[in-house]
């Protein structure tokens, strides 16, 4: 997976253009007139909606925004309960690995993954990636002015007094993008490595925060101006704005997380559900082109200031073994931590 996402920013050839959504579809997502949304991509899933409504005003579209484990967890528990309300799903990667493996996705190949490279569409996956993300730390430039800044995850091993509370981190019980950054480490660098970094971020009076934007307001405030980490979407959508933040690749590498969408199984809105699903591969990316992030489209350029996916060291992740691994992991890191 990440030889194809880093094979991907070489490629110069420009997509295509896309047909329109297919007829049929848009009449029958019409005559259902209902659509509910799952997204963990808060800062960036309402633009997308607001974009589809606008395309298809006679489709009233609802959604629930929160963790990408947290929407998972309200999904099964309302499936379970025979009332299942989310017709699609916009995730990150090892979310919908789970649901994959749970059958709680539907077969759906887009018309429009023509116009992607293979590695869009997994082999044996019910899901399409739209975008992919990768994490690096980040400082407030406005407030940690002469401060020795973090230039790797192993930084955070031996905190500088300096950065005594001064840094987030985040909840791998709760965010998706945590959690593969725990699994990531812990995977390539081992146990004793990689509690050194946690229980240094302890150490260091770090403050929890349960998902990476619930720490962007005070990293902006400068209130807590070091994350342990940041997703270069929430960097460039801060920096659009103004943000005085620099984004800091880790020297020992670090995790490529793809966003995908998935249309899911006993959708009350199926039709609805595909149309959304055709669109994100379709409108959408030229959004997230525009929002500066990685567009998996042919031909998509990288984001403005980030550096290409084949100039930065991408870590390997074994998405099955963390999710196998995963509630044995998240007590290793409660203990380790101390954090209950």
């Amino acid at each position: 997976m990440i030889a194809a996402l880093v094979g991907l920013t070489l490629s110069l050839v420009m997509a295509p253009k896309a047909d329109a959504a297919d007829p049929a579809l848009i009449e029958a997502a019409k005559k259902e007139g209902e659509l509910t949304v799952y997204g963990c991509d808060p800062g960036q899933t309402p633009v997308y909606i607001e974009a589809f409504k606008k395309l298809y005003p006679e489709i009233n579209v609802t959604s629930y925004l929160a963790g990408c484990w947290q929407i998972y967890n309200r999904h099964v528990t309302e499936r379970g309960a025979g009332k299942q309300v989310a017709d699609v799903f916009f995730s990150l990667e090892d979310v919908l690995t789970r649901m994959q493996s749970e059958q709680l996705l539907t077969p759906y190949k887009s018309p429009e993954l023509a116009n992607f490279p293979a590695m869009a569409a997994p082999e044996g996956k019910n899901y399409s990636l739209v975008k992919v993300l990768i994490l690096g730390m980040a400082a407030n430039k406005d407030f940690v002015k002469d401060m020795p800044l973090p230039r790797d995850w192993f930084d955070f091993a031996s905190p500088k007094p300096e950065w005594r509370d001064m840094i987030t981190f985040y909840d791998p019980r709760t965010s998706s993008a945590a959690f593969s950054l725990l699994a990531l480490l812990y995977q390539n660098f081992g146990e004793e490595k990689t509690a050194a970094i946690y229980q240094g971020l302890v150490k260091s009076g770090a403050e929890l925060a349960p998902t990476t934007p619930a720490g962007m307001s005070k990293l902006l405030s400068g209130e807590k101006p070091l994350m342990f980490y940041i997703v270069n979407n929430h960097y460039s959508g801060a920096v659009a704005k103004g943000a005085p933040i620099e984004f800091i690749v880790p020297k020992s590498g670090t995790v490529a997380l793809p966003f995908a969408v998935s249309v899911l199984d006993g959708a009350p809105h199926s039709a609805a559900a595909k149309l959304f699903a055709d669109f994100m591969l379709n409108e959408v990316q030229v959004i997230v082109q525009k929002a500066n992030e990685y567009a998996l489209k042919n031909g998509s350029q990288p984001p403005q200031g980030m550096p290409a996916l084949d100039s930065v060291k991408l870590l390997p992740l074994d998405v099955g073994k963390a999710l196998a691994d995963q509630e044995q992991l998240i007590a290793w890191w409660q203990k380790t931590t101390g954090i209950r």
